[in-house]
């Protein structure tokens, strides 16, 4: 998955800590002294003052992992700031892919520590700019169990490693926003839980129309690699290199990606149709959508919408794409690694994912009551049908290569070609499993 994620906003939060600052007294001299009461003293001076922490910046790379500039500020810089004084942590975007990265330990300029999705945490590791987390879990008495335990084993499987080399901030969950207005208005019945994704396209047929000069569109899905991780379809072989190994699999997911476009009005959907024009009636998306929905609250924009539970594959119900969300990671070229965990410990303690839950990121815990609290502090959330969407599970992760970006790409331009082209999906599976392998080989060759 990465998924690759669109730019969150958060609401705008302002963290007020008063830090209480005590005063330390120093003894005068050492030596025995006699008091008035004629009693001896112990002539030992009292410890020395601690020595205030010099000042730290550290750098944080935004890498795929969606945060906006104001979420940063408040829920990463500012929690930091307030608990460690010396510290300040600053933001430095990733641009160029994996040749950006490259350039960064080229020049000596490599971020402390970085925020990143989990396919990102294979491209570090393999880099060498992943540091090992392990030594300072023990040092730091870090307890895994806290976390969300898929995402746990997301880390772990992309680490390649019985080590740990990234923990969940915060993770996506799937969601099947609706329009209700436009249920309504054409006397459609609302969406429910545990739907499949016929169940869910015949629904979606019924909003194919016209109606006083707007064009009214059904649903809008995931990209083809995001869909490919609920039925949990590996991209390569492990063993034998070989793109798409499962056929079937594959084949179901790209079959889906047809169905949904030969929807009539349907083709190339968008979300400025769900959110600008409110022309589309279904949007199976990420929790990145509560965001934008927050910001139309109140608004001449504002329209009335809820969600329900993911839509689901027969044989595997309540089960939605695989975990995926943002992780932290400490860069092994950094020269604060201590200051690093420690900032990454604070940002995954109770009390800021607390803080980072209630304002619409949701938690990298497994602990129920914050998760419960998942936007308590946004207006547009109230009402909704929150409960029905965590009753799906993540599905588990497959198990990764270093060429599944390699038939990412291939993936990508095929679910294109169809929806442009009408292709059909025979055609198209044997297309993309021919393109994966020549880029495999092309890359093998070139090493």
């Amino acid at each position: 998955m990465t998924a690759n994620k669109e730019n969150r906003a958060g609401k705008k939060h302002r963290v007020v800590v008063a830090i209480g600052l005590a005063a330390l007294l120093l003894a005068a001299c050492g030596g025995e002294k006699e008091n008035p009461g004629g009693s001896g003293t112990d002539g030992g001076s009292d410890p020395a003052p601690k020595e205030t922490p010099k000042p730290v910046t550290l750098y944080m790379l935004q890498d795929r992992a969606t945060i906006s500039d104001e979420e940063f500020a408040n829920l990463i810089a500012a929690p930091v700031k307030a608990k460690y004084p010396h510290i300040s942590v600053e933001m430095v975007r990733a641009t160029g892919g994996v040749q950006g990265l490259s350039e960064m330990i080229s020049a000596g300029t490599f971020p402390d520590l970085m925020f990143s999705t989990y396919p990102q945490i294979q491209v570090h590791k393999e880099m060498g700019t992943a540091e090992n987390l392990s030594p300072y879990i023990t040092k730091y008495k870090m307890d895994l169990n806290q976390f969300d335990p898929a995402a746990m084993q997301t880390s772990r499987i992309y680490g390649g490693s019985t080590d740990v080399y990234a923990v969940p901030f915060s993770l996506n969950f799937l969601a099947l926003f609706y329009n209700v207005e436009l249920f309504d208005q054409f006397g459609v019945s609302y969406p429910t839980e545990g739907m499949t994704w016929d169940q869910t396209m015949e629904l979606a047929k019924k909003f194919s129309r016209s109606a006083n000069g707007v064009d009214y569109r059904g649903i809008m899905i995931p990209g083809v690699t995001d869909l490919g991780t609920q039925l949990t379809l590996t991209r390569v072989d492990t063993k034998t290199n070989k793109a798409l190994p499962d056929q079937e699999g594959w084949r179901t997911i790209l079959k889906l990606i047809q169905d949904v476009n030969a929807i009539p009005g349907n083709k190339n959907s968008t979300l400025d149709h769900f959110l600008k024009t409110q022309s589309l009636a279904m949007l199976p998306s990420y929790d990145a959508r509560f965001a934008a929905l927050e910001k139309l609250y109140g608004t001449p924009d504002d329209f009335k919408w809820d969600i329900t539970q993911f839509p689901n594959h027969p044989g595997k119900p309540n089960t939605t794409l695989a975990s995926s969300g943002h992780f932290l990671l400490a860069s092994a070229l950094g020269k604060h690694k201590e200051e690093v965990f420690q900032v990454i410990q604070l940002l995954t303690s109770e009390a800021n994912q607390n803080l980072i839950t209630e304002h619409g990121r949701f938690t990298g815990l497994s602990n129920e009551t914050i998760k419960n609290k998942y936007g308590v502090n946004m207006k547009s959330m109230r009402g909704k049908n929150i409960k029905a969407v965590f009753k799906s599970a993540f599905a588990p992760p497959y198990q990764p290569t270093v060429y599944d970006e390699l038939v990412h790409k291939e993936l990508t331009a095929i679910a294109k070609k169809m929806i442009e082209t009408g292709m059909d999906v025979n055609t198209a599976l044997r297309e993309v499993t021919e393109a994966g392998n020549r880029a495999i080989e092309a890359d093998v060759k070139g090493k």
